[in-house]
């Protein structure tokens, strides 16, 4: 019950949260943020049809002397103004927003397959990782040499474009990613590199900041085949 609990949250999280803090089942999360999109949609499109409803019967009574002196057009005018008048309105916008996101949620998972996180949420994520950015200085990488010469990186964050077709520099060796491994934080990110084959042809390359190395206390080849 719990891991079904959890899953739920999650669908409404970024795609970000999600690698850091695992679902017990991918499935489960396109589930509940399909169906839970649906939920959303109808909760939302209910609540706010019961205060346009409210809102026309209030307005209709305080312009009922204008309604009753006014002809068709006079009618269809001021409807439209009482409409727009309900649309302005925070909480209504609220609820209309709600609503096209759940039918946004619920159509992704539908058609796609896809999960559809929530704008709002991924909105407080993104705020609160901003304002910890600003007070909590970054974390330092944690680099190790593996008896078998292959290095471990740990980082905080994910290294853009870190997959199996780039090369990594490190002091004039080239290395490849072996594997990427998800832990707890905040090193969160685990890449095992492994030493380039002789014969890697040279899709796309990176440097490697060694003053990250030599910071850490990391033992470094001393010496690596020649770039071509």
């Amino acid at each position: 019950m719990h891991s079904i609990l959890r899953d739920f949250l999650l669908s409404f999280c970024p795609a970000r949260i999600r690698r850091q803090h695992r679902p017990g089942s991918q499935l489960t999360v396109l589930r509940a943020a399909t169906w839970g999109g649906l939920a959303q949609l109808l909760l939302a499109a209910l609540l706010l049809l019961m205060r346009l409803k409210s809102h026309f019967v209030l307005r209709a009574q305080q312009l009922g002397p204008q309604i009753a002196a006014s002809n068709e057009t006079g009618h269809a005018i001021i409807v439209l103004i009482v409409f727009l008048d309900f649309l302005i309105h925070p909480l209504s916008l609220l609820l209309l927003y709600l609503a096209i996101e759940g039918f946004v949620r619920f159509a992704g998972g539908i058609v796609a397959e896809e999960i559809v996180p929530s704008l709002l949420v991924s909105l407080c994520f993104k705020t609160t990782d901003s304002a910890f950015r600003t007070r909590v200085p970054p974390v330092a990488d944690i680099a190790d040499r593996l008896p078998d010469g292959r290095i471990k990186i740990s980082s905080a964050s994910q290294k853009a474009g870190w997959n199996s077709s780039i090369t990594i520099g490190i002091r004039g060796q080239w290395f490849e990613v072996e594997r990427e491994e998800q832990a707890s934080p905040p090193w969160a990110f685990i890449y095992i590199l492994r030493p380039a084959s002789a014969g890697k042809v040279l899709r796309g390359y990176q440097e490697y900041d060694t003053e990250d190395l030599e910071t850490v206390g990391v033992k470094t080849p001393a010496t690596g085949p020649e770039r071509s």
